[in-house]
């Protein structure tokens, strides 16, 4: 396993290994940039702000939400735009 600095926890750590749900260069950047521990703190996360906000997780729109809220987690937004997140769950 390769060692990382992570940039939540800022230790030298094993990079963390399964990001399946992400694609891309999000999932090179966890890769780099995520250990495992805090990678299970984030699954944890996930799981609540997809429980809070009554997520659909068939909706595209999700997908922009949580891998903003990724990026925030694990201090890797650039464009500041986090807390501007704009979805918005549906009426039941």
């Amino acid at each position: 396993m390769p060692m990382i600095t992570c940039s939540r926890c800022n230790q030298q750590k094993e990079a963390v290994v399964n990001t399946a749900f992400y694609r891309g260069k999000l999932r090179e950047a966890l890769r780099a940039n995520a250990c495992q521990d805090c990678w299970g703190e984030w699954i944890q996360m996930q799981m609540m702000i997809i429980n809070e906000y009554r997520l659909n997780l068939m909706d595209p729109k999700t997908d922009g939400f949580l891998e903003k809220q990724v990026l925030a987690f694990f201090k890797l937004d650039e464009s500041g735009d986090v807390a501007k997140v704009d979805y918005v769950p549906p009426k039941e």
